[in-house]
């Protein structure tokens, strides 16, 4: 008995302890989430994203923000670079910083994701102090924060018929908000690595 007892402990530790797959948005608001973060960004920049749209519509590639970040800068910087590959990179940059407000509501963000309102919260200070790590740090303990609210606010009774006005589109939009504005955080902190135009 306290052999199979200690073997399941050993096994559920082994399962908390494996890294999950990086929640991801559904594949056709990623278009969408980009055009409203270049909205935001250095012109040079934003310009460079719309010249190079057909780059920005391709699959994400699944990776960690520090690896898609670092890849980037890389791409960016190499000598006779690829822009097209610095732009995959950028993309796959992006990718992974959306992914870290996923609100898990696939079927109800990509009926409603076009009614979403777009809040751009800024670029944050440790961006513009070149800090990712500190960045991410803060942005990992403000979506677990969110989350826990959302889960509370979701156990809650309908008012109202109207989806606009249910929490559920609340929390999604504002999840929303923050994938453009983490896309745009991150982007801007690639671009500002690799000395890139500002105006």
């Amino acid at each position: 008995m306290h052999r199979i007892l200690a073997t399941s402990l050993l096994i559920s530790v082994a399962l908390l302890a494996t890294p999950r797959p990086a929640l991801a948005w559904p594949a056709d608001l990623y278009p969408e989430i980009f055009r409203r973060a270049r909205e935001v960004l250095p012109p040079p920049l934003g310009q460079l994203l719309k010249d190079m749209t057909p780059f920005l519509h391709q699959p994400c590639k699944t990776t960690g923000v520090p690896e898609a970040v670092e890849r980037a800068i890389t791409e960016f910087t190499k000598r006779n670079g690829s822009v097209d590959r610095a732009v995959g990179a950028l993309r796959d940059a992006g990718c992974a910083a959306a992914a870290i407000n996923d609100p898990g509501m696939d079927t109800f963000v990509q009926t409603q994701g076009k009614n979403f309102a777009v809040v751009f919260y800024g670029y944050h200070a440790t961006i513009l102090d070149g800090d990712l790590p500190g960045y991410l740090k803060v942005r990992r303990e403000e979506t677990e924060k969110f989350s826990r609210r959302f889960e509370r606010s979701s156990e809650l009774p309908s008012r109202t018929s109207r989806v606009e006005l249910s929490p559920q589109f609340g929390m999604a939009s504002i999840a929303f908000s923050r994938a453009v504005t983490d896309v745009a955080n991150i982007w801007f902190h690639i671009w500002t690595s690799v000395n890139g135009a500002l105006n």
